[in-house]
């Protein structure tokens, strides 16, 4: 074989191997960009989902129950537990004061709902409700 020919098909044999390994490195690349943006993306949801932020913190805004009863001083049921199940990535709810919270702890006697809560890490706000009042708890 003449030399000339030899030379080009070196030369064409090394030509393939760099464009081989230059596409297929852009192309891995381009699936570790990919598996990253899709993870990113994830993350997100989750975030949102819990209501988290990036950093981990609580969203601004969503209700925090702090305290809670119906009743009255002496006699009173503790509603904490059942508003914060209630109150999950909600920024908003409704709730009537009467015996159908947890009874009636006070018979004869006219009870108030009194709720202390947060809107995501602010202040503790209280809010209250005589016995068949409505009360609206609202982060907005």
């Amino acid at each position: 074989m003449n030399t000339r020919l030899k030379l080009a098909r070196i030369l064409s044999l090394l030509m393939f191997t760099t464009l081989s390994g230059a596409s297929s490195s852009a192309f891995a690349q381009s699936a570790e960009y990919r598996m990253g943006y899709d993870q990113g993306f994830r993350d997100g949801i989750s975030a949102a989902q819990q209501g988290r932020s990036e950093r981990g913190e609580r969203r601004r805004g969503g209700i925090e129950i702090e305290d809670a009863y119906y009743g009255v001083r002496g006699a009173s049921c503790d509603l904490r537990d059942t508003l914060r199940r209630n109150a999950i990535d909600k920024r908003r709810i409704d709730i009537t004061a009467n015996n159908r919270l947890c009874g009636d702890p006070a018979p004869g006697q006219r009870k108030r709902l009194v709720v202390s809560y947060r809107c995501g890490g602010g202040p503790v706000l209280r809010s209250t409700a005589g016995e068949g009042e409505d009360m609206t708890i609202s982060c907005r």
